[in-house]
């Protein structure tokens, strides 16, 4: 008979194998921003950059990465994020970084039917996605960008993972039913899953001012989340979390960067840690 070690080991192994094939179901939520979330994701795109200038307190549109299905339950979580009174030196440096790795990745654009999300009336009624009638012109390359706590240790724990203890009973609070909840992820690989679960309780959730989380019974939208304190911005040149995650890749030889108010610094893969190298514009 197996030990109990070996019996925890191999359970473990079986609920990691069953998040990963979890099949696509009508019956699951989708999730935004959680107050719990260690991270808010959204894409640096052209039209982002003109909001940003325009705007002295800009607001970012949560973005789930591209693997993930969308499904019929509704949603959870805030699909927004504000920052009051963003530098202009942070404005400058994300146009500049913008323009550079344009040189690299050319803009690639689409034509779209714009569509307006309704939601239901009821707690577990579906979402419904209705046509305006305008066609938009839709990035589809962008840059994704991570807000992150300026004390996240990037070396210590593991970029694109949540690190959110508490994810079920939030989901639960914005009016979902536990056994239809959905773990979400940005990296579909059993050890990014055990090392966000083993490591949730070490991780600092960002800092923001969220507002008061209650069951979604209208189409109106949320308030965004507020941030309340300075955050470290990470932008990737392609969208590989995983390599993000491994911090290692043939492809991924030009890393990660962050930007702030005092430049932009480049984050190269160096062993099994981030390299940190100051990045001037035109190198």
């Amino acid at each position: 008979m197996p030990n109990s070690s070996l019996k925890h080991d191999i359970l473990f192994g079986v609920i990691i194998a069953a998040i990963l094939q979890l099949p696509t179901t009508a019956r699951a939520n989708n999730n935004y921003f959680l107050p719990g979330d260690t991270f808010f994701h959204t894409v640096l795109t052209e039209s982002l950059l003109q909001d940003i200038e325009k705007s002295k307190s800009p607001v970012f549109r949560y973005v789930r990465p591209d693997h993930l299905d969308t499904f019929l339950c509704g949603f959870a979580g805030f699909d927004m994020l504000q920052v009051k009174e963003m530098s202009p030196a942070i404005k400058k440096n994300l146009q500049a970084l913008y323009r550079e790795l344009r040189e690299d990745y050319p803009l690639q654009i689409e034509l779209v039917q714009e569509t307006r999300r309704v939601r239901g009336e009821a707690i577990g009624d579906g979402d419904k996605e209705i046509k305006t009638g305008k066609i938009l012109r839709r990035e589809l390359n962008g840059f994704s960008m991570f807000f992150y706590n300026a004390g996240f240790d990037a070396n210590r724990y593991r970029i694109g993972l949540k690190y959110n203890e508490t994810w079920v009973e939030e989901v639960m609070a914005f009016g979902h039913q536990r056994e239809h909840i959905q773990f979400e992820f940005f990296i579909r690989e059993e050890k990014a899953i055990l090392s966000d679960w083993r490591d949730g309780q070490l991780v600092k959730p960002l800092d923001v001012i969220s507002p008061p989380i209650e069951p979604r019974r209208s189409s109106k939208p949320l308030p965004p989340v507020i941030l309340r304190s300075k955050v470290r911005i990470f932008i990737l040149p392609e969208s590989n979390f995983q390599s993000a995650f491994d911090r290692k890749g043939d492809s991924f030889s030009r890393g990660i960067y962050e930007v702030t108010d005092a430049g932009i610094q480049n984050y190269r893969p160096r062993g099994n840690s981030w390299s940190a190298h100051p990045y001037e514009i035109g190198e």
